[in-house]
């Protein structure tokens, strides 16, 4: 007899379904599972023997957890509002002098970033989400990471679209996870003959553009419900490779991965497609540059150099394989077919900020969370796709983007000749390199540098890449920061990190020398941990995942 579970709702009761009557786990969900067990597993049989012991001080945890969980702890932001501190959670079981506290003398919207929404993935992942007030990090000696992310407001047909997207991804997990449960209904789509379009809305402070839209999609028969298995849609893939091999001056991407390599082990051809329009550039004697802003380090938990970091060594790997290290590398690629130095084409970056959190100087990676290309100021792509397998093969992760291509032009020179560029994609363009190589400041001299051309030597060497490489210098001699280029193995990584930073021994000093930074363009160090394998050890819990889990 099927089990029922009997709750009110309006006066009804209402069953619940059975086991056998819930559609079970895609085999890619089960496979996943499967691996979460296996983690689990180990992990409990590692920390066995420490349980007893913590089990006291547990119990005493979660009394404290329960008085952090009602209580919303007020927070601060620092002057440049990318990392952010405050008080500790409280300590009930003991008396002490109390610190300093890190909110005096702040008040009104200073006080933000509650509970987890103070982060730092690096030092602390995400637990104990049933309790959102309750710290992860101890804000007195740990700051938050900043991100850095892009989104975009569609209107009109563009829109209808991204809903009809929704109504197909939520009736597929009704399906799947919820299929005679009537509290869950499937939903309608409208039809698109005899709808009239809502005229646009005007949102305030935000300027409107004409432009082309189309939503784009990775999608199959587990995330959208297509009747046949072997259907799927890989959309934002396809726009991806195709608007590199027509760009015709520039590419610019953010993103917060790049794996990408000419391998067996990855399918997607994103890199294929850069090397290919680099070779031509290069053929063809034209200007053509890559820009490519990621994060400094993976967001996942763990410390640089020992087992807690190996799920951060494997993405690691994966995104310095498919940038310079190996022949299957875009750079090494593009070396062995003549080009003498890739540079000249294609740049890597990572964005980093500083502040100071008591007094003391502090620095930490901008973590890049965006999903973005922009190609000759004409064409956008921006959504949730990762370059990766993951994303943007369709039968995986599903994904959605919207490519973006202007309807209203003006006339630039760019690359020593005037063409036109679109408003929309130009604007998001200037404006993110404002932003990166500090020049939103209008006492900053935006005027001295022209951002209309990318192209031309003298913004990409002059501009561009010597920002970076100056701020970089600076984080280094100030923080000792990592990555680094300077840190090729664990050894002269320890030995690195073992040597006083100027912020410490001369934080004077330091924060003359932080005065000349320039927003927060900093290099992606392609020499770090080099002589290195930061693939899991195979007998490790990670070293037993498939590969597919890594890209």
């Amino acid at each position: 007899m099927d089990e029922v579970d009997l709750g009110a709702s309006n006066g009804n009761i209402v069953n619940q379904p059975s086991p056998e009557n819930m559609k079970a786990d895609t085999p890619e969900l089960e496979r996943r599972n499967i691996l979460e067990r296996m983690k689990d597993n180990v992990k409990s049989f590692l920390s066995f023997d420490s349980e007893s012991e913590e089990e006291g001080e547990n119990k005493d945890k979660d009394e404290t957890d329960k008085v952090n969980e009602s209580t919303a702890l007020p927070e601060l932001v620092s002057e440049n509002q990318n990392i952010f501190f405050g008080d500790d959670s409280p300590e009930p079981t003991e008396v002490e002098e109390p610190k300093k506290d890190s909110m005096d003398g702040l008040f009104g919207n200073a006080k933000i970033w509650l509970g987890k929404d103070y982060t730092n993935f690096i030092v602390k992942d995400f637990t104990n989400l049933d309790r959102p007030y309750q710290d992860l990090v101890d804000r007195n000696t740990t700051p938050r990471m900043p991100w850095h992310d892009i989104g975009a407001v569609v209107q009109g047909a563009a829109a209808r679209d991204v809903a009809r997207h929704f109504i197909m991804r939520w009736n597929a997990t009704k399906l799947e996870k919820n299929k005679i449960n009537p509290l869950y209904p499937y939903l309608v789509p409208k039809s698109y003959r005899d709808i009239e379009l809502a005229p646009i809305m005007e949102l305030p402070d935000v300027r409107p553009y004409r432009v082309k839209a189309q939503i784009v999609r990775s999608v199959s028969h587990w995330s959208a419900g297509f009747m046949d298995l072997d259907t799927w849609e890989g959309s934002i893939h396809e726009a991806y490779v195709d608007i590199i091999s027509k760009a015709k001056r520039y590419v610019y991407i953010e993103n917060q991965f790049f794996i990408t390599l000419a391998s067996l082990q990855v399918r997607n051809q994103v890199g294929d497609a850069l090397f290919k329009r680099i070779l031509r550039a290069y053929r063809e004697n034209t200007s053509f540059r890559v820009f490519v802003v990621m994060p400094l380090l993976p967001g996942f938990e763990g410390e640089v150099g020992s087992p807690s970091g190996s799920a951060l060594h494997a993405i690691t790997h994966w995104n310095y394989a498919s940038i310079s290290r190996g022949k299957e590398s875009l750079m090494v690629r593009l070396r062995e077919a003549g080009v003498p130095d890739p540079s000249e084409y294609i740049t890597f970056h990572g964005l980093r900020t500083h502040s100071d959190l008591h007094g003391d100087l502090v620095t930490e990676l901008i973590y890049v969370h965006s999903k973005l290309l922009i190609a000759d100021d004409l064409t956008v792509i921006c959504g949730s796709a990762n370059i990766n397998d993951r994303s943007l093969l369709g039968s995986r992760d599903s994904e959605i983007a919207v490519v973006i291509q202007d309807e209203e032009f003006e006339e630039v020179t760019m690359g020593d000749e005037v063409v036109r560029v679109g408003y929309y994609c130009g604007e998001l363009r200037k404006r993110l390199f404002r932003e990166h190589l500090g020049l939103m400041d209008p006492q900053s001299g935006p005027g001295t540098v022209n951002l209309l051309d990318p192209v031309s030597a003298d913004f990409y060497h002059n501009v561009w890449r010597a920002t970076a490489q100056s701020n970089t210098d600076i984080f280094e001699k100030v923080f000792n920061c990592i990555p680094s280029d300077q840190v090729t193995d664990f050894q002269t990584l320890r030995t690195y990190q073992e040597r006083v930073p100027l912020h410490c021994a001369d934080p004077g000093s330091g924060a003359k020398l932080l005065q000349d930074v320039k927003g927060h363009l900093v290099m992606l160090p392609l020499n770090f941990l080099r002589n290195e394998i930061l693939t899991p050890n195979p007998s490790s819990v990670n070293g037993m995942m498939p590969t597919t889990l890594w890209t």
